[in-house]
């Protein structure tokens, strides 16, 4: 069976790294799945995060180390190419990546897209939380909408309520791409 990619995105607040952090701990003894690593020139790391400055990503960028790259936010973003060739008997890749390159990556790549939403209300209150941006900056983030392509598979997940339980979805969703071994 050939790896599937699973392309988390959604926008910012609706919970993807927690999502995706809540799960790591319960999938981590399971061979078939692997959690992508992604370079970002970011001041603080994320688990699932390789820090690097602008130049050393620009320097991987131009030896054609990243198989994708994306800017957002002011950051840059990239998917090493190492991170989609794990070892073993892996069955399911996991990457949080930005919705502005799932086109490129699913024509490349089986892949199924976990769409993460949340209201608006309640992506205000978690940016609010992260203390990042000034209140017009998340009114911007709020009213930016990227088309997904219709193409792609996507299961969607609704992250209004607990962590618990939209992990729980998260979790169904990636098991149903793996086989017994």
């Amino acid at each position: 069976m050939p790896n599937t990619l699973i392309l988390v995105a959604g926008p910012s607040g609706a919970g993807k790294d927690s999502i995706i952090n809540a799960c790591r701990p319960l999938l981590a003894a399971d061979a078939r799945i692997y959690f992508a690593r992604r370079v970002v020139t970011r001041d603080a790391q994320s688990p699932g995060e390789l820090l690097v400055n602008v130049p050393t990503f620009e320097r991987l960028k131009a030896e054609g180390s990243l198989a994708f790259d994306w800017a957002a936010h002011g950051l840059m973003y990239g998917l090493p190419r190492e991170e989609l060739l794990p070892d073993g008997m892996v069955q399911v890749i996991i990457a949080n990546v930005s919705r502005t390159v799932i086109p490129a990556i699913s024509a490349q790549h089986p892949s199924h897209v976990v769409f993460i939403n949340a209201s608006d209300s309640h992506i205000r209150a978690r940016l609010q939380l992260r203390d990042r941006e000034m209140s017009n900056d998340i009114e911007e983030r709020l009213s930016r909408k990227i088309l997904l392509p219709e193409d792609v598979p996507m299961t969607t997940i609704q992250n209004d309520g607990t962590l618990a339980e939209a992990a729980t979805q998260f979790r169904k969703t990636i098991l149903r791409f793996t086989t017994k071994v």
